[in-house]
Order: structure tokens, then sequence, then C-alpha cells
């Protein structure tokens, strides 16, 4: 049908404008804009928003766009090879495409099954509910596969009463989220990517790892294949009906995942989805790890730290977290990055031995100062298969490093080494009163304060705090060192201990940890870590 024909078949008062390079150009089918300029057809009518257009056109290209929800660009609507049509703000594009696609389904069956895909593709709730509702539409699984053989969706059907092959190897896969050996090893083998790369839509083959046919579809967006969608034909063969209908699952397919966060926020960098998947798996396995890092071609060095950039108020939106990656890049070589859940998650590589360093905690400040965060620094580790649980220590380094910041000033970034104490007390406060694991004669020093209205605790903290070194205590106290002299005299008098043990001396610490940690302490002086160690 010619394309300005086409046109009058629309919902009327739905069109916004419309411009004709080539009003009796033939249009046979409908797409998605989910190609980029060069892998355009002529003969085809895109549908879709005005940013996913592409900025122009080959000179021997033609393109014909229907365009739903914005302006389309001035430059490329004006082009002397593309019809495009423009739809009013308040039209409907499920109706307009219904109204469109109903001459190019001459087969009611046809058009019913993708009816019901359209209508879960402009629900919004959704890839896993697109996938649900084509599953259940066309009578198949089908399951959505990232690049690095990660399941991204899917709908299996009821895989613990099914006995055969394809049951198996699910039930397997399902453990791990993830395309197992056996699966990847069938895919290679079969050069499937090169076929599909060779081909126009969908490709049927025999699955021999599956135990039966299998259709596949690329999910192409400007050029870059972001997944792949699988239907195996576990409850009937597949006729022209499956291969019409998926042809045109693949494209809603391509749309869902450009809305999700991480195509947003990374697309095209697969190593940030890859530590998303890797955060949200509570078992991953390591062999599945360690394939997924050969596909990416990502070699973790051997000490690996988690670093969380936490805003101090609300989340991270998707553009202040690229502009804060962005001034992190000169300390991010071979490092992975994720916006998650609202939070900067950086996973930075150091080479054996190789501690995070001054610099890069130097330059971790300053963007936090910059933008309002806190950091939280996980322990060094080795494998990324255990990312969770410093992932968890580096959130954890934030909470707790924040409750007894006002002893020492950390410049909001927080190592989890130097707080894991204070996660160990908020645990064990859960059962236990904490004044009890509190030593008795600092209690007494502590009623001796209050009593007499002196300041004894703090010049026995600060003490402690510098391992003893009267000189460094006596100036970050302002005292002469006499006088700091006569005041530790005056402790041991009241405590009844000389400070002379290394064992008393740790129980009098922790016992300052309790009560700053309850709030039953709080110093006057906050000094710098640095402040604590020996000058060199």
């Amino acid at each position: 049908m010619k394309v300005q024909a086409l046109m009058d078949r629309l919902p009327a008062g739905s069109v916004a404008a419309e411009r004709y390079a080539d009003p009796e150009r033939e249009v046979y089918t409908l797409g998605f804009l989910t190609f980029d300029a060069q892998e355009l057809r002529p003969d085809v009518l895109y549908f879709g928003d005005p940013t996913q257009l592409p900025e122009t056109l080959a000179p021997d290209a033609f393109g014909n766009f229907l365009v739903y929800g914005g302006e389309p660009d001035e430059v490329l609507g004006q082009a002397n090879n593309v019809n495009m049509v423009t739809l009013t703000p308040d039209a409907d594009p499920y109706a307009c495409y219904n109204a469109l696609q109903a001459f190019f389904l001459e087969n009611v069956e046809v058009t019913d099954k993708v009816r019901r895909m359209l209508t879960a593709h402009f629900s919004n709730n959704g890839l896993q509910y697109l996938v649900e509702e084509a599953s259940l539409a066309l009578d198949n699984p089908i399951f959505v596969v990232d690049t690095s053989y990660h399941y991204v969706a899917y709908h299996l059907g009821d895989l613990e009463a099914d006995d055969t092959r394809f049951g198996e190897v699910m039930r397997q896969e399902m453990r791990y989220q993830s395309i197992l050996e056996s699966g990847v090893g069938y895919i290679e083998r079969e050069r499937i990517d090169e076929k599909l790369a060779r081909q126009r839509g969908p490709l049927v083959a025999y699955n021999d790892n599956l135990g039966l046919e299998a259709m596949t579809g690329a999910v192409m967006v400007h050029g870059v294949c972001l997944a792949h969608v699988f239907m195996a034909a576990r409850n009937h063969p597949f006729g022209e009906v499956d291969r019409e209908c998926f042809a045109r699952l693949v494209h809603f397919v391509g749309q869902e995942l450009q809305k999700l966060p991480v195509f947003e926020t990374s697309r095209g960098q697969m190593w940030s989805y890859f530590l998303s998947n890797l955060l949200d798996d509570e078992q991953p396995s390591p062999a599945v790890v360690e394939r997924r890092l050969e596909v990416l071609d990502y070699h973790p060095w051997p000490r690996l730290y988690v670093v969380v950039l936490k805003p101090k108020e609300g989340l991270l939106a998707p553009e202040s977290a690229a502009n804060v990656r962005n001034q992190l890049t000169a300390i991010l070589a071979h490092s992975l990055s994720a916006l998650y859940h609202g939070e900067l998650v950086l996973v930075i590589n150091r080479h054996e031995g190789e501690r995070l360093g001054d610099y890069a905690e130097a330059t971790l400040r300053k963007v936090a100062q910059l933008n309002g965060l806190e950091v939280g620094v996980s322990n060094a580790f080795e494998k990324l298969v255990d990312i969770r649980t410093y992932h968890q220590q580096a959130r954890s380094a934030i909470e707790y490093g924040g409750l007894v910041s006002h002893a020492i000033d950390d410049h909001g970034l927080y190592h989890y080494r130097d707080y894991a104490y204070v996660q160990m007390l908020a645990v064990t406060g859960r059962g236990h009163d904490l004044l009890t694991f509190c030593h008795p004669a600092l209690r007494k020093l502590l009623d001796y304060d209050k009593a007499h209205g002196a300041d004894l605790m703090e010049t026995l903290f600060e003490y402690l705090q510098c391992a003893g070194n009267t000189t460094r205590a006596a100036a970050m106290l302002n005292l002469h060192k006499n006088t700091l002299l006569y005041r530790l005299n005056r402790i041991r008098e009241i405590m009844g201990t000389d400070l002379s043990s290394g064992e008393e001396c740790f129980q009098l610490m922790f016992s300052f940890r309790v009560l700053l940690y309850l709030g039953l302490y709080v110093p006057r002086i906050r000094v710098k870590r640095s402040d604590l160690r020996k000058p060199e």
C-alpha cells in the first residue's frame, strides 16, 4: 500500500503533521526503530519515538517514519529521502499501530497474537510481562538472553513435570540464570550468531542441546546486538504464524530493553550490565561467572575493592551517576561501574599487594564532596563471585562510619576495616545491654567527670588514640606535656590502673568504642585519622 494512502487508515484526529518526500512509496509491513540508518528498508513503515530516529540517512537510503511522543528533528523531517508522519500528543499509539497492522495481517490468528503482545508492550509493565504474554499467546517457552548468556527474561511453563531433555537442561540453567557450557557449546558449534547475521528474520534449527527445534532472533539496537530471543517447540511444532509473530516479538523486546535503566545509563557497556546482574545474583556460579568474563573479555586483577558512592539524601539519578563516573575516570582504569539501586557501585582493580591508594582516595573524597555523596570502601578481595559480601561491606562502612564519625573525621570516605567493630556492636546490641561489656574502671572515670565537671575522659581517650605517645597526645589536647603527665597520674589513681598493660589499654579503648556507639561519650576534639599516625 502507498504510504500516504495508508495514513488515511489512522484513527480520526491522530495525525499532527505529515511530510512526504515520496507519497507514492509502497509499504509492505511495519517495523520498529531498533535499526540504524544503514539497515532501514524503504518498504517498511517504522514506528517509534523521536529519540530512536537516526540522525541522518545515507543519500541512497529511504525512510518511512510514524513518530509518537514528541516532535522529530526538523533536519531529518525535511530531508528529501524521508516520509515523516507525527501523531498528536493525545493519540493512542496502540490504536494507531493496530489500525495499520490490520492491513498487513490477513490471518486472524496472527492478528490476535500480535495484538496481545502489542498490548503487553504498550502496558509499560516491563520485559518480563511482555515475554510471559508472548509465551502464552504462542503456546511455547520463550526466553531472552543477553550477550554474555545471562537470562534477562523468560517464561518456560511447568518444568517440574517435564522429564524431557528440555526440562532437564532448563532446570539446571534456571539455578544459575545462565546458559551453561553445553548450551554455549551448541551455539558456538552451530555458529548461530553467524547464521543470524546472514539472514533477515528468525532462524529455525534443531537444537541438540535442548532436544527440540528452536527459533532464534537477534535483538539489534543501533547496529549493536543487545540480546537474543529464543522460542522452543516444546508444546507444538512451529508454523508460519509462529514465525510471523516471533519476528515482531524480537522488535518489541528491543524496545523494552532500551527502557531498562542499565541500558539507559550504560548503553553498549555490557560490563556495567554484567556488574548489575552479578550484584543481583544471591548464589553466583563460579563457572558461569568465569565464562561470562571471558565472553566480555574482562579479566580482573588479583586485588579488588568495592566502592559505593551514595547520596546523603535520596537516590542518584542516571544523569548524575554518569556525571560522577566521568569525574572519576582518572582512577577507573580496568574497573567496573554500574548504577545500582540509586547508588554508584565501582569495582576498582589493583595489582597484587597494592592498596586503593592515596590518590584514588583523595579523588573519591573530592568528587563526593562536590556532589553531596558519601563513600564506602570494602576490604580487599580476589574473586568477583564473592562481590555481594564486599558490596554489603562498602554500604555498611557508610552506615556505621556515620554513627561514630564525631570522633574521627574521615572526610566522607569510610573504610569497612575501620568500622567493622561498629557493625559488631550493632549486631550484639540487639540482644544484649552493651554497657555490660564496658570496663568498670572506665565507667568509674566517666562518673568522676560527671560529678566533678572534669575532662579526664577526653585526656585518656586521646592518649589511647595516640597509642600512648605523650608528645602527640599533648599537642592534640593543646596541653603542656607536664600537664598531660599530671592528668594521666590522676587518671591512674581514680581508675586503679597504671595503663602499662597493652591488654588493659585494649579493653579501655574497646569500652570507649561502646560509649561512642551508645552516644554516652562524645569527644570534643574531632581529629583526622592521619593525625593519629606517627609522623614520617
